[in-house]
């Protein structure tokens, strides 16, 4: 769907809906019907802040590549221990991708830890025992250029905004898993230009994609089409 000429510019940062510019999750907002707002109840929280993320690293000529995910990511609202942890291995999984064949045996031993704990009853050991693992996991010197070894290293720096009562051991050997791939992308086995923030916000596009159908998959949504007419008069009711 290509965004009609009476709605707001997509662009990078939060808005005001007056001010004729707005990011992709307030589009989103918009075409839920909410209040808005670039955090719409409508949208799981996962897959709105990699959408924020998103949008705000591309760069203007390339912000339409979000265009086509506006009608996925509204009607995203269910949420339970296996979809975290689902959406957290195949976020784990993406950066696996990017690294060398013979370098991922770790990261892929977290994947399958945290695969064989969907399902299964876990306590705070547990998860503290992924932690552990992740902040464990060293770091090494490689041949990256500063800017891609940056990335990897704040990267590699999410577990902890991501602990809370709710994390069980499935979605925190998830993040474990994340955590020492972004290590040993860090040390120079990474195949991709994480240090060009262009090129990798592009990547983006296609991993949120792939996100989106991961949800999808575990909770058997299909998403709705949105067209031009629905679009028209939800934009005449900010006016």
């Amino acid at each position: 769907m290509a965004i009609p000429d009476f709605l707001p510019t997509l662009s990078a940062g939060s808005h005001d809906a007056e001010h004729g510019e707005a990011c992709v999750m307030e589009y989103v907002s918009l075409l839920a019907g909410e209040e808005w707002s670039d955090r719409p109840e409508c949208t799981h929280p996962l897959l709105a802040h990699e959408a924020r993320t998103t949008n705000d690293l591309l760069r203007e000529s390339d912000r339409t590549r979000l265009v086509p995910l506006i009608g996925r990511l509204f009607g995203t609202t269910e949420d339970s221990p296996e979809l975290r942890a689902r959406l957290r291995i195949a976020q784990a999984r993406q950066v696996i991708a990017l690294l060398e064949p013979e370098s991922r045996a770790h990261a892929l031993a977290a994947v399958a830890r945290a695969e064989s704990w969907i399902g299964r009853a876990s306590d705070d050991e547990d998860v503290r025992q992924a932690f552990a693992e992740a902040m464990a996991f060293p770091f090494a010197s490689g041949d990256l250029d500063p800017e891609h070894v940056e990335f990897h290293h704040i990267a590699s720096r999410m577990f902890p905004f991501a602990l809370s009562p709710e994390l069980e051991a499935a979605e925190a050997y998830a993040l474990t898993a994340i955590v020492i791939a972004h290590r040993i992308a860090a040390s120079g086995e990474c195949r991709a230009d994480c240090g060009n923030g262009p090129a990798r916000a592009r990547r983006m596009v296609k991993d949120l994609n792939g996100l989106i159908d991961v949800y999808d998959e575990v909770t058997g949504r299909i998403a709705r089409e949105v067209t031009v007419d629905q679009v028209r008069e939800l934009a005449d009711s900010l006016s």
